[in-house]
């Protein structure tokens, strides 16, 4: 995040910061390979910004370049030289293969006559992008591809899967519709290798998101107009400002939630003293939405709880941020919002609703899934099911700390279904294995 500096980092005895720059290959006119349903430079961009939700959350990642930002034409040579001029710590670019129709896997690549960095970088990264969607291994390769031949610090080149792919499914479908979140399950992937190859002591968990001002999934409303603005710490490169006038302006963050659970939402502004002070934020979840008042004359440049809420898997939740009842004159900053899963659930903040839940918590770098019934004191035991409805695992011991263990060994990955019973109350979770 760019709120930190290395010299900050390296004056406190925290971790060494580092920087990485994210190229999502193509764009404009160029659209790479074609799928029915999508192009490559469509899902090279929406896995770039959701690797980046996940960099942006680590405290050693100082900052978060990308090539480019929405669909347009940027040629190989602009991409080198934006890299080198940026002097990134590492490069990732970010591709799908096509071939025939008939063929799938994933490969990654480095420069033929790379640095033992560049080599150590594509092993580490390389298995994490397997176990992201469970295709076949076409293992790590070299070539001399421009972007990894001419960029200065050591760089990669990933083709998660074949786009083109119809044979037993469609892989194009699968980015459109952010099946089982596809292009997040690849983000995390570029993350997690990061965090390897720089020996992080953090890695985000995967079904957290954070969406900023700059990203595809934020969205203004309104008369407006707005502009950016980088004054103080903002999450990410900027934050979003308006000021108030007489008709409503709103700021939109909508996430795609990866599973539905609980999840604490909190906010990042930069304060000041012309700041609105009752900005009105909606928090729309699975079970209504609460409202909340906040001034952004006081705090800032933290995360900032709202509280804990329930989403339902999918596009369906968000936080809206209205200039509704502020002082015209004054200023409105929108910035980021953090949906960071929470094990705890029920009763840990106002506003979140009591009802009867199944909190899955599944990791895609390990092997076991934590399944947690949230408002149901008297279950003993969950029943697991596979996507055929066939009953695969029976979990009757007593839950740990945090609820329930299954390890899928036996089973391997796919889609399943979690259903826990308390008296005459049923409820059930659909969850993903990665790998094992």
């Amino acid at each position: 995040m760019i709120r930190f500096s290395a010299l900050l980092l390296l004056l406190t005895g925290s971790p060494v910061a580092w920087t990485v720059c994210l190229d999502p290959g193509h764009g404009g006119s160029d659209t790479g390979a074609t799928g029915i349903y999508c192009t490559e430079k469509e899902a090279n961009l929406d896995v770039a910004f959701m690797a980046r939700s996940y960099l942006e959350q680590l405290d050693d990642c100082s900052e978060v370049a990308m090539t480019r930002l929405a669909d347009q034409e940027v040629s190989l040579a602009d991409r080198v030289a934006y890299a080198n001029a940026g002097g990134y710590d590492r490069f990732i670019s970010i591709h799908h293969n096509a071939f025939n129709g008939s063929v799938q896997g994933t490969e990654t690549y480095c420069d033929s006559q790379g640095s033992p960095e560049d080599f150590a970088l594509r092993d580490v990264t390389h298995p994490f992008l397997v176990n992201a969607f469970d295709y076949y291994d076409r293992g790590v390769k070299t070539a001399g591809f421009y972007v990894l031949k001419y960029t200065a610090m050591p760089a990669i080149l990933g083709e998660a899967s074949f786009l083109d792919y119809v044979t037993a499914w469609n892989e194009s479908w699968r980015f459109n519709t952010r099946w089982m979140d596809h292009d997040g399950r690849e983000g995390w992937a570029y993350c997690a290798g990061l965090c390897r190859d720089q020996s992080s002591p953090f890695t985000p968990d995967w079904q957290s998101r954070v969406v900023d001002n700059s990203y595809p999934d934020f969205s203004t409303h309104g008369p407006g107009p707005w502009s950016s603005g980088s004054f103080g710490s903002p999450f990410g490169p900027d934050y979003s400002w308006l000021t108030v006038a007489a008709e409503t302006d709103s700021a939109q963050w909508k996430p795609y939630m990866p599973l539905s659970g609980w999840y604490q939402v909190s906010l990042w502004w930069v304060g000041g003293s012309n700041r609105v002070t009752s900005a009105r934020v909606t928090v729309r979840h699975d079970q209504g939405e609460e409202v909340f008042t906040v001034d952004q004359t006081q705090g800032g440049e933290e995360w900032y709880s709202l509280g804990v809420f329930p989403f339902h898997e999918g596009s369906f939740g968000c936080v809206i941020m209205s200039t509704s009842g502020c002082q015209p004159g004054r200023v409105m900053v929108a910035d980021a919002v953090r949906f960071m899963v929470s094990p705890t659930g029920i009763g840990e903040a106002p506003g979140s609703r009591t009802g009867p839940s199944l909190l899955v918590s599944p990791n895609p770098a390990v092997s076991s899934v934590i399944i947690s019934p949230l408002g149901m004191p008297g279950t003993t035991g969950i029943s697991i099911y596979d996507a055929s409805g066939r009953l695969v695992a029976t979990l009757s011991d007593q839950p740990n700390q945090e609820g329930f263990v299954w390890v899928p060994d036996r089973t391997g990955p796919g889609v399943y279904f979690a259903v826990a019973r308390s008296g005459e109350t049923r409820i059930s979770s659909k969850f993903v294995v990665l790998g094992i």
